[in-house]
């Protein structure tokens, strides 16, 4: 064994140096390259996509937001016409119920529950506040 030792001294020494001098340093090295590239990249996506990529982001929202307002609340607003509304002022709880649809809620959140084709969904209903506090109004009046 040390026949062996002693005839591959040098080379024992060289995979040593560079195990525990040369590694480290070249992984150091790539670390730090790596760093780097990673912050090109980030500052590269962000000054290709930039301040308009929100604003490009934003876009379909607004489309989404402009259909429902253009085709689904004119139709909720036409069936609501016909509606039936009750209101108990102890609960706060409301309830308008039409040939199509039933929707129940609070008068203090803007979350109802709407009951469609025997299934329930939960939906933002601000865009009825003011139909809800004019039936409000009225339902007080009568009584």
């Amino acid at each position: 064994m040390l026949n062996f030792v002693l005839d591959h001294l040098l080379l024992i020494i060289i995979v040593c140096v560079v195990l525990f001098v040369i590694l480290p340093f070249i992984l150091r090295i790539a670390s730090t390259i790596i760093k780097v590239v990673v912050i090109i990249l980030i500052l590269g996506a962000l000054g290709v996509f930039g301040a308009r990529f929100l604003d490009n982001s934003n876009e379909p929202i607004k489309a989404t937001h402009e259909f429902a307002t253009k085709t689904i609340q004119p139709a909720i607003e036409k069936e609501l016409s016909n509606a039936d509304f009750n209101y108990d002022p102890a609960t706060k709880k409301y309830t308008i119920q039409s040939g199509s649809f039933k929707l129940e809620g609070i008068t203090d959140s803007n979350k109802a529950d709407v009951v469609f084709k025997d299934k329930t969904y939960t939906m933002d209903v601000t865009f009825l506040k003011d139909f809800i506090q004019k039936q409000i109004a009225q339902q007080s009046q009568t009584n």
